[in-house]
């Protein structure tokens, strides 16, 4: 018996060894499909967030697909589907505020960012009737107020193939790839058809690295071939020159700028051709009118004094919190650290070369606007007032006014000088604070 009992216990043994356990299938969370009345209803509950999946163009205002559909639905935030492919989501999420409490409803093209949500433990659900039955019921809808300028890449397709498209009104067209470098290196080596190439040089100068003259602005933009009446659009590497170069042809009164959204890099995402080399424009005899046609876009430092004393006025700082607090200068040609006095602070990035609380998820496109403004809000700078922004020396400053315009702001310059001037003036540079802010803090910033 004894025997037998042992050959038994010998199989068992050898039977649960040759044996595996079967690995429990991975069973996806069912995504519910919600109606347009409980979308609507969600807007006005405080833990339920809308996410818009969609481009950050056509979440801008721009009919991408002819469907006569512009901007999105009141309230929602953006988070491109496309940002699947560059491993930002969650990180996005916090960046926006939302968490594993709120409950996702999704609309958009594409399904895909539900499931991997929901993979990840958050509570999502899809409005699978979208934003085109939305618009049909004629239901609250938002848009970039100038989304006209700040133009997606595929309708800068259509315009130099010379199709007929929107936002157009057939005015002469003018396509600039913006950097720093008087040989246009970047430029020979890859660029839009069709672009020229445009030094920030030939419009600003040391040692403060202020604007050229009047006359001199005027002259280098009939060089370009630029008169007021020209469609003026940038693009570049990065939109800092490309956002200088716009403020100073609006400043010298061209009449329509437009600066690509997302740059070069968007260009080459939409996998477009491009062209190599460096051609210059025709001139022209005049420009059309007498520089500056809009002085108040750009100010100076008499005018950045009154800003500061005024309670209708901010001077805003577009720099990053070292910066701002005086425990560096960002740059190796300004020596003075610090802030003025009575400025507010603005964000900017993590160095004076990146700007990434403006910019969206990932490449170089604007961050959704309605972001920008609750970042604003935060920050107590009011954008009913008058506002001048400022940096180091005019780049980071001139992106973020451009972004204000398109966001509808009226009120708005840049103050030229900028960080430089103002801490190396004897008149100003008794007018400097370091330190961190009394409402600020590092450990939130």
């Amino acid at each position: 018996m004894k025997k037998i009992l042992f050959v038994f216990s010998v199989m068992l043994f050898v039977i649960g060894c040759n044996s595996k356990p079967k690995s429990p299938e991975k069973v996806s969370k069912k995504i519910e499909n919600v109606s347009t009345r409980r979308v609507k209803k969600s807007l006005n509950e405080s833990d339920t967030v809308v996410i818009d999946t969609r481009s950050y163009d056509e979440y801008n205002g721009w009919d991408i697909k002819g469907k006569g559909i512009q901007g999105h639905i009141s309230g929602a935030y953006n988070l491109p589907v496309s940002s699947l492919e560059h491993e930002v989501i969650e990180a996005s999420l916090e960046r926006k505020g939302i968490t594993k409490e709120n409950k996702i409803i999704l609309y958009g093209d594409d399904t895909s960012m539900a499931e991997i949500l929901s993979d990840k433990g958050y509570d999502v659900s899809v409005y699978e009737d979208g934003i085109e039955e939305w618009s049909k019921k004629k239901y609250p809808m938002e848009k970039l107020p100038r989304y006209e300028s700040l133009v997606p890449v595929s309708w800068l397709k259509k315009l130099l193939e010379g199709k007929e498209i929107p936002e157009y009104d057939g005015r002469p067209v003018k396509v600039f790839n913006v950097g720093w470098g008087e040989n246009g290196k970047f430029h020979k080596n890859g660029h839009i058809p069709g672009s020229y190439y445009v030094h920030t040089g030939w419009f600003e100068e040391g040692p403060l690295w202020n604007r050229v003259s009047d006359k001199d602005i005027k002259s280098e933009l009939e060089k370009l071939g630029i008169t007021k009446e020209t469609l003026v659009i940038v693009y570049g590497d990065d939109p800092m020159p490309a956002s200088r170069f716009a403020i100073i042809c609006k400043y010298a009164g061209v009449e329509d700028v437009r600066l690509v959204n997302g740059g070069w890099k968007a260009w080459q995402e939409a996998g477009y051709t491009k062209e190599v080399g460096i051609e210059f424009p025709e001139p022209v005899d005049d420009f059309g009118m007498k520089v500056p046609g809009n002085p108040e876009i750009i100010i100076d430092l008499p005018e950045a004094e009154k800003y500061l004393k005024s309670k209708r006025s901010d001077l805003v700082s577009i720099r990053s919190w070292k910066e701002y607090t005086g425990k560096i200068s960002g740059y190796d040609y300004i020596k003075p650290r610090g802030r003025i006095r009575g400025d507010k602070w603005g964000m900017g990035g993590s160095d004076p070369w990146h700007l990434e609380d403006y910019r969206a998820e990932y490449g170089t496109y604007m961050r959704p606007y309605n972001e920008i403004l609750k970042m604003w809000d935060d920050l107590q700078i009011d954008t009913d007032k008058k506002i001048a922004f400022y940096c180091g020396t005019g780049w980071r400053a001139s992106e973020v006014l451009f972004y204000a315009y398109v966001m509808g702001l009226n009120k708005i310059s840049l103050y030229d000088g900028g960080w430089k001037e103002w801490s190396e003036n004897p008149e100003t540079e008794d007018k400097i604070l370091t330190g961190e802010p009394e409402n600020l803090n590092e450990e939130k910033y």
